[in-house]
């Protein structure tokens, strides 16, 4: 038994072979097939999970109607999505505006309606911005007529104070704005002093008069004491 290989027969367990050692350096290779399979197992064990759980949800979780929902209700939800944002809207069945974001967008189904289908032609609220509301003579031309008797907003901005009171004429009686330190406002949470009620004075009551025992009804009498007393 060699003192070198501690019992073991040929070279050092653990140590590089002969061809490694002849050649003098390792060969970088790898196995391909080992490689390959960490991606074909990733999708492998996915499909497979999503499988599952997609099989349990159809088949033993599905969501059945709710027995207790009212018909009606019911009937009316089973429209698409775009029949029932058109309900709302200036004149329609909901008569408010209906929020910008809700959108009617094409497509004949639920199923075939998804947020990069184009929108609808008709039907959807306006998207102001700040910017649109800026006027100018090709927005608003109404507002930069100079005719007869009119004047355009470019030429009442340029009116003195005077010139502008003579034009909008106001009540010299008017009544002053209340002071906004004790008014419920945003920046104060909502605890401003709210203003003195009026004083009023009560009308004066009619004397009531005090009645007074009728003819028929019999004279009262007095109770008598109790007995053993004086």
């Amino acid at each position: 038994m060699s003192s070198t290989n501690h019992g073991h027969e040929g070279p050092p367990i653990g140590g590089p072979d002969q061809d490694t050692v002849k050649r003098g350096y390792e060969n970088d290779t790898y196995d391909a097939k080992s490689v390959l399979s960490v991606p074909f197992l990733v999708i492998l064990f996915f499909v497979l999970a999503f499988g599952t759980v997609t099989l349990l949800f159809r088949w033993l979780a599905y969501p059945s109607g709710d027995p207790m929902a009212h018909p009606g209700a019911t009937a009316r939800n089973k429209v698409s999505v775009n029949e029932r944002m058109a309900r709302i809207g200036r004149g329609n069945e909901v008569d408010q505006p209906r929020l910008e974001p809700l959108r009617i967008r094409t497509g004949d189904s639920d199923a075939a309606r998804a947020i990069t289908r184009p929108e609808a032609a008709e039907g959807n609220s306006p998207e102001l911005h700040p910017e649109d509301l800026i006027p100018s003579k090709d927005r608003t031309p109404e507002l930069y007529q100079s005719a007869a008797g009119k004047y355009g907003l470019d030429r009442t901005l340029g009116l003195s104070d005077a010139a502008l009171e003579k034009l909008f004429p106001v009540s010299k009686s008017g009544t002053k704005p209340g002071s906004s330190l004790t008014a419920s406002t945003g920046s104060n949470a909502g605890r401003g002093v709210p203003p003195a009620l009026p004083k009023t004075e009560a009308p004066p009551l009619p004397p009531v008069p005090v009645p007074q025992p009728k003819p028929t009804d019999p004279t009262p009498v007095p109770p008598k004491p109790p007995e053993g007393k004086k």
